[in-house]
């Protein structure tokens, strides 16, 4: 198909839950007719990332997601249990008893591999590279070899599920002999990765969590902000390489918040909105 505008490469940032809110941001595309020349996400952005390369149809991927949420594959992976009890104590004090939890002294995720793999199966059933209608990248990292890496090609599935392994949370995902975890460790927003892929225009969407933290009160907060404060750091000079920056509100909400989806295409499509004027002036 011959392109006669610059291509543009659309960067989906990782963040479990938040990233819900690209959906909103592809609805807002595709109502504009902004072109999506290629494709590449980190975490759940992999995953949205994978499933409009597949299909460019927001609404359908929207549908998808909405009843994978009913399907027994999602309700195995106890999400509701881990918000609840989150939502009940302090983020810090929820992390705190998770390391010292006797099971992960033992094992190397709270979630195990098959579990996920079922639920993303129920998503992405058998498809391939070959079944994409625009490049993807799918951004995951090595935590063997200690560095990230932006697959194009190979297991796609498997692909998905190591950008989308949470370390702690999830098991670490086994490819060609090697462990991979969310993407998070490489490049939480793959702006770099795009334009490598010949991205000439990259527009990036950022669902990092911002929070402020007005009270610390022991060594597991400051640790935990600390790796935040590196890991927003890191994404910021990502984002700096990106021609247009797109950043969904959403604040307060964690990686769990799969019940919150409604609001978070709401604040997606919000903030693509804004976007159109300062994304027409790049074509």
């Amino acid at each position: 198909m011959k392109i006669s505008h610059k291509r543009v490469g659309l960067a989906l940032g990782g963040g479990g839950a938040r990233g819900i809110a690209h959906l909103g941001v592809l609805h807002i595309f595709e109502k504009y007719a902004i072109p999506v020349d290629m494709i590449a996400g980190t975490s759940m952005g992999a995953l949205i990332a994978a499933l409009y390369a597949r299909y460019k149809d927001a609404r359908m991927i929207s549908r998808i997601f909405f009843e994978a949420q009913e399907l027994p594959e999602f309700k195995d992976l106890h999400l509701d249990k881990i918000a609840r009890n989150a939502r009940k104590e302090s983020r810090f004090k929820h992390i705190k008893g998770s390391f010292s939890n006797y099971y992960l002294r033992h094992n190397m995720g709270f979630l195990k591999t098959a579990k996920t793999e079922r639920f993303l199966r129920s998503l992405l059933g058998d498809m391939q590279y070959a079944d994409l209608q625009i490049p993807l990248g799918l951004v995951a990292g090595n935590i063997n070899k200690g560095q990230g890496v932006c697959f194009r090609e190979g297991d796609l599935l498997k692909q998905v599920q190591a950008s989308m392994s949470l370390p702690l949370w999830m098991e670490p995902v086994s490819i060609d002999g090697a462990y991979y975890v969310d993407g998070i460790a490489h490049d939480v927003v793959p702006v770099s990765d795009l334009r490598e892929m010949g991205a000439e225009i990259v527009i990036a969407v950022d669902v990092s969590l911002r929070n402020e933290h007005p009270r610390i009160s022991n060594a597991v907060e400051v640790k935990y902000i600390s790796d935040a404060m590196s890991v927003n750091r890191s994404i910021d000079l990502s984002l700096e390489k990106a021609d247009i920056v797109i950043r969904p509100d959403t604040k307060g909400l964690m990686w769990f918040d799969f019940d919150r989806a409604p609001k978070l295409i709401r604040s997606g499509k919000e903030a693509a909105e804004n976007s159109i004027p300062r994304i027409n002036k790049f074509l």
